[in-house]
């Protein structure tokens, strides 16, 4: 990942958030905090692993499932 270089050749789709992620640690000096780089982290893995987009998923369903029970229609497109 941190070549830049994704499957095809071309720029991986994480490595904006990589490159923004390597370059706020870079920043960082003896008086930041700690937590400085948070968001930058949680980007980067979510764009690896995309727990919130799974959970969010996974809501999504749940009400589906909730309003069909319900007899109520479920249009995400209305």
């Amino acid at each position: 990942m941190s070549s830049g270089i994704g499957v095809k050749g071309t720029i991986g789709r994480c490595y904006p958030f990589y490159a923004d992620l390597r370059k706020c640690v870079g920043k960082k000096d003896v008086d930041s905090p700690t937590a400085m780089c948070w968001q930058e982290n949680e980007d980067y893995f979510e764009c690896l692993h995309g727990f919130k987009e799974k959970k969010r998923i996974m809501q999504v369903a749940a009400e589906r499932k909730r309003r069909e029970k319900l007899g109520e229609s479920f249009e995400i497109d209305k």
